[in-house]
């Protein structure tokens, strides 16, 4: 790749996110605002906007749509970019390559998956799910729970490590019979 396709891919990024995050930020950063305690884990546009005196529903719209349109832009990039894997995987000569090129490909499909899904139900799911207890707890899985997750899913492919949890798991019965 060269240095000129990267420097546009990273253009890109930043102009598509500042871009993204601008028009939710800015109709919030325009809200009057009663209340000074945020009841979430950090603080995001939703529950900042449950702080304001007024009506925000139409804020909400706003920000559900554009949360979405990012979601699916970006569901659907992954999607095309692992339907293009898949159809080179396919073409590789002996099964084994194709199972240890699945097997890599499984685990960044796991940790794209538990993210954007987290997320989606966060941002754009339905109300009753976005509730203020599953919100939270939704929220968490996408900022700890993912992350915390990301090295434990990938060091799984490794056979040392396979191993190793084999046996982990047989001292584990041993002790326990």
């Amino acid at each position: 790749m060269s240095r000129q396709v990267q420097l546009r891919l990273v253009a890109g990024t930043w102009v598509a996110g500042f871009s993204a995050a601008l028009v939710p930020a800015s109709l919030t950063a325009t809200l009057p605002y009663c209340l000074k305690e945020v009841a979430h884990y950090f603080c995001d546009l939703a529950p900042v906007m449950q702080l304001a005196c007024v009506d925000t529903s139409w804020h909400a719209r706003v920000y559900i749509t554009v949360i979405g349109m990012i979601n699916t832009c970006n569901l659907v990039l992954i999607l095309g970019l692992y339907g293009g894997i898949v159809k080179a995987v396919l073409k590789l000569p002996s099964a084994a390559s194709r199972a240890k090129a699945f097997s890599t490909c499984s685990s960044h499909i796991t940790v794209v998956t538990l993210f954007l899904g987290s997320a989606f139900i966060v941002y754009v799911g339905p109300p009753e799910i976005r509730a203020e207890g599953r919100g939270k707890l939704i929220a968490l899985v996408y900022t700890f729970l993912t992350p915390f997750l990301n090295p434990i899913i990938y060091t799984l492919r490794n056979k040392e490590v396979k191993e190793a949890v084999k046996r982990v798991k047989q001292r584990i019965k041993a002790l326990l019979n």
